[in-house]
């Protein structure tokens, strides 16, 4: 707990500073706090990016075999994982990415610690049109579910029959919670998402000049 306190009150400090001492205000602190986050964490989320891609490509390829082990052994449970786990290994796949899901845990801290902060610390500062940024407002909320659409919607093979569905949710689950937390959160979510869409629109661009 202590090591927690300690970094989020790190985040406070640099907040205090750019909206203050750096004369940028609450505003444009959060926008530029989130940037520097997002921004520290890239080399690790780039390449964890390329690594699901390039598993997702693999995946794709071995879709039909897959669904012919489907088939063969409908009704043998134990040998269909069995012949799977063998088709994967000889691809170098495994079930589970545990490289990934490292990454998301190292992640996590960062993003949640940055999260409280901004929820905490943002204040009744004015921004923009927003009065207020330690209340909800409706413009930020829809903008930030907008956004939260986008970034979804750029995101590499995602499957067909459920692309709507996972464009959708997450932005209204999105504009829910902005409607009811303050607009300092809803700021650092657009940011956050713009960041995230550009990033992933890189990454596409990349991995169509590499096929």
């Amino acid at each position: 707990m202590e090591l927690w306190h300690a970094w989020t009150g790190l985040l406070q400090q640099m907040l205090q500073t750019l909206a203050t001492d750096w004369g940028l205000g609450a505003g444009l602190a959060v926008v530029v706090l989130t940037l520097a986050m997002r921004t520290a964490l890239l080399p690790l989320t780039w390449s964890l990016a390329l690594r699901a891609a390039a598993r997702q490509q693999k995946l794709a390829m071995l879709a039909p075999q897959l669904q012919a082990l489907k088939e063969k052994y409908a009704t043998d449970r134990r040998a269909q994982m069995r012949r799977t786990l063998e088709l994967y290994q000889q691809h170098g796949l495994s079930m589970a990415d545990g490289k990934s899901l490292l990454g998301a845990i190292v992640q996590m801290p960062l993003i949640l610690g940055l999260y409280q902060t901004l929820r905490n610390g943002v204040g009744p500062a004015a921004f923009l049109w927003v009065r207020n940024l330690g209340r909800p407002d409706a413009i930020l909320a829809i903008l930030a579910a907008v956004t939260t659409a986008a970034a979804m919607a750029v995101a590499p093979q995602m499957p067909e029959q459920m692309r709507l569905l996972l464009i959708l949710l997450p932005a209204v689950f999105c504009l829910l919670a902005a409607l009811h937390l303050s607009s300092g959160i809803a700021l650092y979510w657009i940011t956050s998402n713009a960041f995230g869409t550009a990033q992933t629109l890189a990454l596409r661009r990349v991995l169509k000049r590499r096929s």
